[in-house]
């Protein structure tokens, strides 16, 4: 924090609206940067949700409890089929002494990076969690929401600021490890380079930049066989994906459109609010581009991206081939070669759970976007209701996630460059 202004700070409860004092808690002191911070009230409801009450930000879901759940059940999610709360294997091999999470909300995700290298042995791991509002739960006997918080072995503290006044109060080369992790809704198109170069700015020469992502409008995986002529590396990565009943996402990768209406609804009107908020619905697309052209300080860009199926696929359960109608059959259309024919699964209940957990955080991600989504529908609220309504009954009641849709995500990881000479 050497050259950086900061204060002690009490930290805001999105729970409730109460603040409570927080020795671990720093605030950034330029004006321009607590400006819609310090608000007399600086959350609003909205639809029976809490936001963030700064007209200003793009950022469209709530800060509430809900949401807070729905993100950590996505992140326990990713990191289950990752396998570790970070990608990189020279991390995992040889654990970070300093950890920087951008846009930390409750902190949840470096309290699940310090119990995992806590269960290896590895302690003494200073972590650092930075967000334009403290968003972890207030005080509360619940368990559930004890284990949101970076727990008292845990050394932690957390940097208030908003993240569009940059430079951020961070010292250069302080971290061994800067994560960042779903933040897409809360960075422009515009933003996203000097985001990029800010998180880079902070990594030690020799350290590592992680970005994990998932992309927001849904599309459907067709069928296909994985590609057989890969490296070893790749052929571990597929069977690993295979075990989970995911999928890794190539550039061969057979890739539509979905073809469950309510989901077709939803993408139009996301990427139409989206557009309006200069938000990519497609998050997952630009980040590997946007790290590569970091060539000058950052190298050994290496990525997985998975497509982790929100049912049961019609096409896996008949092992069909050729492409796939609404009503599951194959179809030949025109001179384009059939698919071949994909051999028939049966799904563990561990695969089962994993899938019904993705769709359920999708579900739940659309529920928080109603403020966006029903502005550009043009629905009233009891039209949205009754769409809402009928649309989870077919997602999470009828099978209407059957022919192919997926969520997907991509983890990254970077090497910062050290300095020649």
């Amino acid at each position: 924090m050497t050259g950086f202004p900061t204060s002690r700070a009490e930290s805001i409860s999105s729970a409730s609206g109460q603040t409570s004092t927080s020795s671990r808690t720093i605030l950034s002191t330029d004006p321009s940067a607590t400006e819609g911070l310090l608000l007399a009230r600086p959350f609003v409801q909205r639809n029976g949700r809490t936001f963030l009450n700064d007209h200003t930000l793009a950022y469209p879901l709530p800060s509430d409890l809900t949401e807070l759940h729905r993100q950590v059940l996505r992140t326990l999610l990713l990191i289950q089929v990752i396998g570790a709360p970070v990608l990189s294997p020279g991390l995992i091999k040889k654990p970070p002494q300093r950890v920087l999470e951008i846009g930390c909300g409750s902190g949840f995700w470096s309290t699940m990076c310090h119990q995992y290298f806590k269960s290896r042995g590895h302690g003494g791991i200073s972590f650092t969690g930075i967000d334009i509002a403290p968003l972890a739960p207030d005080n509360s006997s619940s368990t559930s929401n004890d284990a949101m918080k970076p727990g008292a072995d845990m050394q932690w503290r957390f940097i208030q600021h908003d993240l569009r006044q940059m430079p951020w109060p961070v010292a250069s080369d302080e971290f061994d490890l800067v994560m960042v992790k779903d933040v897409s809704y809360a960075v422009t198109n515009k933003m996203m380079p000097s985001f990029i170069e800010e998180c880079v700015r902070m990594v030690k020469p020799g350290g590592t930049l992680e970005v994990w992502e998932s992309d927001h409008a849904i599309r459907s995986l067709r069928p296909h066989v994985p590609t057989s002529t890969v490296s070893v590396e790749d052929a571990e990565e597929q069977a690993a994906a295979a075990s989970l009943g995911a999928y890794v996402i190539n550039p061969q990768t057979p890739l539509s459109v979905p073809s469950n209406n309510y989901i077709a609804e939803y993408n139009s009107w996301l990427s139409r609010a989206l557009e309006r908020l200069d938000i990519n619905p497609l998050p997952c697309t630009v980040i590997g581009p946007t790290l590569l052209q970091e060539y000058e300080t950052l190298g050994d860009v290496r990525s997985r991206r998975i497509a982790l199926p929100l049912s049961e696929f019609r096409w896996e359960k008949e092992g069909i081939g050729g492409v796939v109608t609404t009503d599951a059959k194959p179809e030949s259309k025109g001179k384009e070669p059939p698919t071949p024919r994909v051999e028939k699964k049966t799904l563990t209940p561990g695969q089962i759970a994993l899938r019904q957990t993705a769709l359920l955080t999708q579900v739940q991600e659309i529920q928080a976007l109603e403020p966006i989504l029903r502005e550009v529908s043009g629905k009233s609220q009891d039209e949205w209701d009754m769409w809402l309504t009928k649309m989870m009954s077919d997602l999470m009641d009828e099978s209407g996630t059957a022919l192919g849709e997926c969520l997907e995500f991509g983890a990254w990881y970077a090497k910062k460059k050290k300095a020649s000479g």
